[in-house]
């Protein structure tokens, strides 16, 4: 939880044994097995200022707990094994996992608020803008670099484009034609502990664009 790290002390402790040290010693064992290590990260590790987006080489500078130990794996993965495909994902979206401890996505959220529980009118931050990912062709992006035994570094795995949490909504409703008022609001609007980077769109520049996110998306709530 990204504002639980934030404000709770046991929380970001447990969260940099997970995303920090517990990566650096993974590298450690990888590394002296002579096998690579798959790592994801997210797009917090960014401050969210570049206008253009971050591709791979781009500086981490986060500004949130959650994000600094993000940042905090990536250097232990580096410095721990050269052998490894740092990957980082942001907005992830697609079948739920099968764990009850299963987080669910924003785009779940949305559609179970309305289909659910009945909401006619929701009010959604149009900002914070940042590239969706389908958890699927994530999984397609790992299996070409571990199968093809693509160069080890740091990927992108993002789909391609961006879109703010308002309109990664609405394209959910528009696809799964559900009536319902949707009205944009600012972030300051929805008052969280945790700063969120207000642009961090992830730019693939090492292997071909990811199709868009809104055909991922498509495909996610239709199956096709």
């Amino acid at each position: 939880s990204v504002d639980e790290a934030e404000k709770n002390v046991e929380t970001l402790a447990l969260a940099q044994k997970i995303n920090a040290e517990a990566v650096g010693s993974m590298a450690k064992i990888t590394k002296g097995l002579g096998i690579p290590l798959v790592h994801f990260s997210s797009e917090y590790v960014f401050d969210g200022t570049l206008k253009e987006g971050y591709t791979e080489s781009a500086l981490v500078n986060p500004i949130n707990q959650y994000g600094r130990t993000k940042a905090a794996g990536e250097k232990a993965l580096r410095e721990n094994t050269d052998q490894y495909y740092l990957v980082r994902l942001s907005r992830l979206f697609g079948p739920p996992g099968q764990s009850e401890n299963a987080k669910k996505s924003f785009v779940d959220i949305m559609l179970d608020l309305v289909l659910k529980q009945g909401k006619k009118e929701l009010k959604i931050v149009n900002e914070e803008i940042s590239s969706p990912t389908y958890s699927v062709d994530a999984a397609r992006l790992v299996k070409k670099l571990l199968m093809e035994k693509m160069p080890y570094g740091i990927y992108h795995g993002a789909n391609e484009g961006a879109a703010s949490w308002y309109e990664l909504a609405n394209e959910a409703f528009r696809l799964k034609k559900i009536s319902v008022r949707t009205i944009p609001v600012r972030s300051s609007d929805f008052p969280r502990p945790a700063r969120r980077p207000p642009f961090s769109r992830l730019i693939n520049t090492k292997l071909p664009p990811e199709r868009p996110w809104q055909e991922a998306l498509a495909e996610y709530l239709y199956g096709k």
